[in-house]
């Protein structure tokens, strides 16, 4: 395991903000893991992948744990099992070098299969629940548990794991075969229109909000002609209204000011609460 003291939040998260944290852990391991989350019992602490859904402000005087070496991937025909740490885009890549198709929608999630599960990610109409069979986790108690898929209580952009404390530690996926040419231009495709869409040129954390039902959050903040609305190093994407994007410097604190200032003004003109999708992490 590695501890760092003042941490730069720009080396953990995909927003890349300004700012530090007062302590970093790496787990290189589940030994590390089970270790650090003993040695913290009674403490506050907040566990995360690739930090891609997260907004982590220097206001917070917990600890994060850095999953990063929890990475194996098996392949045993259309069934795998693969570590929480493991790179969800990359996934997505490898299993279509496999012929296995069913994660094509996660082609651009720069998130990590823990990250994926905790949040039920998806995109494209399709989520990590469509494919997911069971998950071993850490319980409250450092045992291990499987939860199938029922008990893993799937919504939208939602799992147990934000109800319970538990840790993802691998995930058993079940997808369908398929050529593999054809999986490779599914998966062009969605890049290509990422691409068109979406401000991948700066840093962000992908959508901000969840979709209210029968319509898109995009669409709302756009009619309000907000995008562009800038709070210090921060903005609303003139790509997309959905993203905020990280122009050089933005705090956390820019961020949520945004967010704040969009679900007052949607509020106020539709009636509407939208309900963001990143998490915040602050105090």
């Amino acid at each position: 395991m590695k501890k760092i003291e003042n941490a730069e939040i720009k080396n953990i998260t995909t927003y890349k903000l300004k700012g530090s944290i007062k302590k970093l852990i790496i787990a290189e391991s589940i030994d590390d893991l089970k270790e650090i989350i003993e040695s913290l019992k009674g403490q506050k602490y907040k566990i995360i992948g690739n930090g891609s859904n997260l907004i982590i402000s220097s206001s917070y005087d917990g600890t994060i744990i850095k999953l990063k070496g929890i990475d194996g991937l098996i392949v045993n025909g259309n069934v795998i099992k693969v570590g929480a740490s493991y790179n969800l885009a990359k996934l997505s890549r490898e299993c279509a070098k496999r012929g296995l198709s069913g994660l094509e929608f996660a082609c651009g999630i720069p998130g990590t299969v823990g990250g994926a599960i905790y949040m039920n990610a998806g995109a494209y109409g399709k989520e990590m629940k469509d494919i997911t069979e069971s998950v071993i986790a850490l319980d409250e108690n450092g045992k291990r548990v499987t939860l199938t898929k029922d008990e893993l209580k799937f919504g939208y952009r939602n799992s147990i794991f934000k109800t319970k404390n538990y840790i993802c530690l691998q995930v058993k996926l079940k997808l369908k075969k398929d050529k593999k040419e054809d999986i490779l231009k599914r998966i062009n495709d969605i890049m290509k229109e990422r691409r068109e869409k979406q401000p991948l040129e700066y840093p962000s954390a992908g959508s901000v909000f969840r979709n209210p039902e029968n319509d898109s959050a995009g669409r709302i903040i756009e009619s309000l002609n907000l995008k562009g609305l800038k709070v210090g190093g921060a903005e609303v994407s003139e790509k997309h209204a959905n993203f905020i994007v990280n122009k050089g410097d933005a705090t956390a604190e820019d961020i949520i000011e945004i967010i704040d200032k969009i679900k007052e003004k949607v509020k106020e003109k539709y009636n509407i609460e939208l309900m963001c999708e990143q998490e915040i992490i602050k105090g």
